[in-house]
């Protein structure tokens, strides 16, 4: 799975377990690619606005499911 290219769609079919799980892995990659910049090791720095929206998305549906219950 590709981090950087999650649709609304394929998060919302997931479990609060689910997100959570996929929510720290899309941390942990941002954490990463930020660290790459940093050290001029940037060959993935395109893909970090993809796993913003991503993480923006996750955090969404997170909290849409939070209100439902």
């Amino acid at each position: 799975m590709e981090l950087h290219k999650l649709s609304t769609d394929e998060i919302r079919g997931w479990d609060s377990a689910r997100l959570k799980e996929i929510v720290t892995e899309v941390r942990r990659a941002l954490a990463g690619i930020r660290m790459d910049a940093y050290t001029a090791k940037s060959a993935n720095a395109g893909k970090l606005r993809g796993l913003r929206k991503s993480l923006a998305r996750l955090m969404t549906v997170t909290r849409e499911k939070g209100k439902k219950s």
